[in-house]
This record gives C-alpha cells, structure tokens and sequence, in this order.
C-alpha cells in the first residue's frame, strides 16, 4: 500500500513529469520570486515551517522577494480597496484579479518543488493534496491593511483549510 509520501511524489511525477538535468537551466519559481532576495541566481527551494500552535498554518520564509513584494502592494494599493482609512479589510470570492491569480499560481508551485518533509502523514504538506489539485486553488481572498506596530491576525485552529498569509 502507497504512504503520503509515496503518493504525493507519484502526484508530483504525473503533474511535472521526472526530474532531469535538462530541467536546470529553465527558469524555478523561486527565480520568479526573486529567490528570497537572490542568491546570485542559485535555484533555492522553498522551504515551508510549520507554525507551532495552529493546525494547518504553515509560513515560507522569504517566498517573495523585496522587489515583489513592493509589486504586490502596489497591485493591492491600485485596487483601491483601502482608499478609505475606515476600511482595513477586504474580501474577494470568485474572479480574482491578475495579481492573485499570480499569487496563487506562485503558492502551488512553491509548494509542489518544496523540500518533503521526513514525515509521511497529511501533515507533511503545506496544502492538503486534495486542496492542492483544486482549480481554483483558492477560491476567496481576504486582504488586510495593518498600521505599523500592529500585530496580525493569527487564523484559528478551526482555519485549517489551507491560507497563504503575506505579512
């Protein structure tokens, strides 16, 4: 009988195809990303943590670069959801605009060429592989404004269906 691991990478190889070496000189998404700040090009991996506390809640340090991240705000700021200083919260269902899109086809593909963890459970992937395979991926965004020396909002432990949280 196949374990999580054995059916993720089964997943993974039908999805992608095998690795090969001819595969290194196309372009990864850590390379779309910026690689955490760039390493002098170098095809970094992602690497999820999972966060202590909150089932389901998993953070991948660095997944966009300064540069990006700067492109995303400005993305989200031309949206013109928080134009009103009354308003620091704004929720999306269905037809997502361009810049999400990108977002969550990034996600996927971070998570799909991240490191596999040593434990072969469900817990072992940042997105439950049904969640995964999902077209769209993720069918809602909420999108929040926070004033400097404010703390986020951590998801609750009934939350776990899968998040991407860009602070």
């Amino acid at each position: 009988m196949e374990d999580g691991a054995d059916f993720q990478r089964r997943a993974l190889r039908e999805a992608f195809g095998d690795s090969s070496d001819s595969d290194a000189d196309s372009p990864s998404a850590a390379d779309s990303r910026g690689g955490g700040g760039g390493g002098g090009g170098e095809r970094d991996r992602a690497r999820w943590e999972m966060v202590e506390g909150v089932k389901g809640l998993w953070l991948c340090p660095n997944f966009l670069s300064p540069k990006n991240q700067s492109s995303l705000l400005s993305a989200v700021n031309r949206e013109g959801w928080f134009s009103d200083d009354a308003h620091n919260q704004a929720m999306r269902f269905g037809d997502f605009p361009e810049w999400a899109t990108e977002l969550t086809r990034l996600v996927r593909e971070a998570v799909c060429v991240s490191e596999i963890s040593s434990r072969a459970d469900q817990e072992a992937c940042p997105l439950p592989l049904d969640l995964l395979w999902r077209e769209p991926l993720f069918d809602q965004l909420i999108a929040n404004v926070y004033k400097p020396g404010t703390s986020s909002s951590i998801p609750s432990e009934r939350e776990d269906r899968g998040k991407g949280i860009a602070p």
